[in-house]
């Protein structure tokens, strides 16, 4: 069959299945948050420009000290759809934005991948799968609407500068400029996207020393461009800028939040996380046969990148180049989190940006593997797509909370953040939903904000079954993804009302959502 064709198909399917089990997925904590974010900028652009628009619930809200891109479409697109007053078609608008733009990624990281194997014609179709069959990427594709939403844009910007680098015409640095505007407004973190380009064009200039001051010239353009660019989809800067941004930059490498994670069984305060924190959640979260690959990638470009500063030529070609700024480009933000000792909530999702450049090194290291070991290469990472995807299946729709191999044993709950966000109470209510007799209700008791959103965006049908209680003494049934220590010791000794479950989520058969009926007695 053509090749040309099997990638069409590739994605043909793609948005096909996700179109077809875009309603499985729940809402999460900062859906609601965001969205608002969203309407206080659409309504702050609409009185300063003297737009009509309709009634948003802005009262007492801020701006948000993001760049709001995205929420603004998604507003303005549930307005034209006339699904502002109506939950489920708002969100569901979210969702299907946020699997179509990562969709998206998945083109250009295609491209990538030719990039630096255009020879292979089957090397950038192999690893665009396995970021794909990536199970924790996977599920946040939907309902993610801050982490991924950068993560597909600081992909496309590490296409733009790496096609830049390769034809360095005016041409590509326009498309890199566009790119990098865009991803600065989703999140700062893109910050290092800049920066790299820049550095890039520099060291060449003084290392390489090529004809003429063009490369000086074009980081000249290239920096004031991009943050000229950014500020007409970031109104949040529209007024006192400099200070503005300052204050966006010092918050996000200072952020403060009084909380707790949980990891191999210990509680640790968000604001003192070991070193390993992340390097940890990415390795137990990650298909084992993936990291295996991704670590002799890393181990090749980092050697790599090492003599090259020995002998003065960090690349000996376009394909070098193209290793030392992608692994610059997913290890670096790793290392800049540890040694500033940010402050990061629940996982690793604030980093999931950096994982297409870590499945680009994956590809690296089965390159090299195969280049010396071809019959094992491929069949052993065959065999590793072929068991996530089992597993991705088997789990559906809850592959957020995805463990590999390397965790077993002692209840997962017991040990580690599972469905900290509440994406999975949907599927739990819908469960619920399906006991309750037509014309019926029951009053569900919610333990946080997640489970209260999720019953507002219940499909219609099951909607009418399940009404929100805020009081114990009047519920039915309390529903909880287990945010609390003291859920996680009862749930292991099934006290009080965990002894009376009526729907559990476990995949894997670790519990992650449960619903409980509430004894008066």
């Amino acid at each position: 069959m053509n090749h040309r064709l099997i990638v069409s198909l590739f994605f043909l399917t793609y948005f096909i299945v996700g179109y077809l089990i875009v309603d499985d997925y729940g809402i999460t904590y900062d859906e609601a948050v965001q969205r608002r974010h969203g309407h206080v900028t659409v309504e702050y652009v609409a009185d300063r420009f003297g737009i009509d628009h309709p009634p948003l619930a802005t009262e007492g809200k801020s701006f948000s000290q993001y760049g709001m891109i995205y929420q603004i479409v998604a507003t303005l697109a549930e307005i034209e759809l006339g699904a502002i007053e109506d939950p489920y078609r708002y969100y569901r608008i979210r969702h299907v934005m946020n699997y179509l733009l990562f969709g998206i990624a998945l083109m250009f990281f295609y491209r990538t991948l030719r990039l630096r194997w255009p020879t292979r014609r089957w090397f950038p179709l192999i690893g665009t799968v396995v970021l794909l069959l990536s199970p924790r990427i996977f599920a946040h594709a939907f309902f993610n609407p801050k982490d991924h939403i950068l993560l597909v844009f600081y992909l496309i910007a590490t296409y733009t500068l790496l096609n830049f680098l390769r034809k360095r015409t005016n041409r590509a640095l326009a498309f890199h400029v566009l790119a990098s505007a865009l991803a600065l407004n989703t999140r700062l973190p893109a910050m290092i996207i800049l920066a790299a380009t820049v550095l890039i064009l520099v060291w060449e200039q003084l290392f390489e020393k090529p004809n003429g001051y063009r490369r000086l010239v074009q980081a000249a353009v290239y920096l004031p461009a991009t943050l000229l660019l950014m500020l007409p989809f970031f109104p949040y800067l529209w007024v006192d800028t400099g200070s503005r941004l300052t204050g966006a930059i010092t918050k996000m490498s200072d952020y403060s939040w009084d909380s707790s994670v949980l990891l191999f069984g210990d509680y640790i305060h968000a604001m003192q996380l070991p070193a390993y924190y992340i390097p940890a959640w990415i390795a137990i979260t990650t298909p084992i046969v993936y990291l295996a690959f991704m670590f002799v990638g890393i181990w090749k470009s980092s050697r790599e990148s090492i003599s090259g500063v020995f002998r003065g030529r960090l690349w000996r070609d376009f394909s070098g180049q193209m290793d030392f700024v992608q692994l610059g480009l997913s290890i670096g933000p790793i290392l800049v989190v540890i040694i500033l000792n940010s402050t990061l909530y629940n996982g690793w999702r604030h980093l999931h940006f950096v994982y297409p450049g870590l499945v680009y090194l994956l590809m690296v290291g089965y390159d090299t593997v195969a280049t010396r070991y071809r019959k094992w290469a491929m069949p052993i990472l065959a065999a590793g797509i072929v068991v996530t995807a089992i597993n991705m299946v088997r789990m559906h729709p809850q592959q957020q909370v995805y463990f590999n191999a390397l965790i077993s044993g002692d209840p997962i709950l017991r040990r580690f953040d599972m469905d900290y966000w509440g994406a999975g109470y949907r599927e739990a209510l819908v469960k619920l939903a399906d006991q309750i007799p037509e014309g019926e209700t029951r009053r569900v008791k919610c333990q946080n904000w997640p489970c209260i959103d999720n019953i507002r965006a219940l499909p219609p049908a099951a909607r009418a079954k399940i009404i929100n209680e805020p009081q114990w003494h009047l519920a039915d049934y309390v529903a909880t993804n287990f945010l609390y220590p003291e859920e996680r010791e009862q749930i292991g000794k099934r006290e009080v009302h965990f002894a009376h479950p009526v729907v559990e989520i476990a995949p894997r058969r670790d519990i992650s959502i449960g619903i409980y009926k509430i004894n008066h007695e």
